[in-house]
């Protein structure tokens, strides 16, 4: 792989796709699971549901491209994105002790 131009083996991007696929079952199980939860729970009607989950794709797809072409330009000496999975951390840090 001198100039970056190897083939990847058919065998390896299986591999790739079977689990992303694991991933994405599990992934719209719990979107259905919400989908229930907004309509039938919090009282939502399906269209808002629709719209919140169809405004939330879009800015989604706006700014993952975005916030990688940050991330990629970053240069620490902790790495490309040490910095920025700390940082994003920091919100869902426990403000007081828990027990298990």
């Amino acid at each position: 792989m001198q100039n970056g131009s190897a083939r990847i083996p058919v065998r390896e991007k299986v591999g790739y796709a079977l689990g992303d696929i694991a991933t994405n079952f599990f992934f719209q199980s719990m979107i259905l699971y919400q989908t229930v939860f907004y309509t039938d729970t919090v009282g939502l009607s399906a269209v808002a549901v629709g719209t919140m989950f169809l405004v939330l794709r879009l800015g989604d797809a706006i700014l993952d491209p975005v916030i990688g072409a940050l991330a990629d330009r970053t240069q620490t000496r902790w790495g490309k994105f040490r910095p920025w999975i700390l940082g994003t951390a920091v919100p869902f840090t426990p403000t007081s002790p828990t027990r298990w």
